[in-house]
């Protein structure tokens, strides 16, 4: 079965989920035991990243299930579904995490992560956020810094639930994920 085939399986499953009226995120394991595909949890998950980037379905962590993921489908994946018009895309560079990022993009990222960073000092939030937003900043840009960026892990750690609830800086996450793509389809 070709990758698309196991997204498609994937977005069916969730579709089906939120058609009999169960609005609660599912697991990998879930999505595992319910659509067969019995592949490792990083090729799902590197699926699952690529149906995210497509606006097709939701994630967010599980902590209770050290570090874990949760899926839901989303209403534009719910409509693709229905209509039957699902534009479903595979990058295989997900999947080992390697994308050629020039330079002048990594010092792209570097400054957006520093305008986040501004945002998180500001914001009007308790200091336990801050500080663990302000980890999570810092640990993107650890990683930035190595020879062979895992760009899937840094995105991880910018799409968490932490970062997310700032104020003013969703625009500034999307931009670093429109440089990441734009350098994984180049590839």
């Amino acid at each position: 079965m070709s990758a698309k085939n196991d997204q498609l399986a994937i977005l069916l499953y969730l579709y089906q989920r939120l058609a009999d009226g169960d609005t609660r995120y599912c697991t990998i394991a879930t999505i595992k035991k319910n659509t067969g595909l019995e592949r490792s949890n990083h090729y799902l998950l590197a699926l699952t990243d690529d149906l995210e980037t497509g606006g097709l379905i939701i994630t967010r962590q599980a902590y209770q299930m050290s570090g874990g993921r949760l899926f839901q489908i989303t209403a534009a994946g719910y409509d693709a579904v229905e209509s039957g018009d699902v534009p479903l895309s595979v990058d295989s560079a997900a999947w080992t995490g390697h994308f050629d990022l020039s330079e002048y993009q990594k010092s792209e990222i570097r400054r957006i992560l520093g305008e986040i960073r501004v945002f998180i000092e500001t914001a009007k939030l308790s200091n336990a956020r801050t500080a663990n937003a302000l980890a999570l900043i810092e640990s993107a840009e650890k990683l930035i810094e190595t020879p062979d960026p895992l760009w899937p892990e840094i995105m991880r750690l910018l799409r968490s639930p932490t970062l997310g609830g700032v104020a003013g800086i969703a625009g500034l996450l999307l931009s670093i994920a429109q440089i990441v793509m734009a350098a994984a389809s180049s590839q």
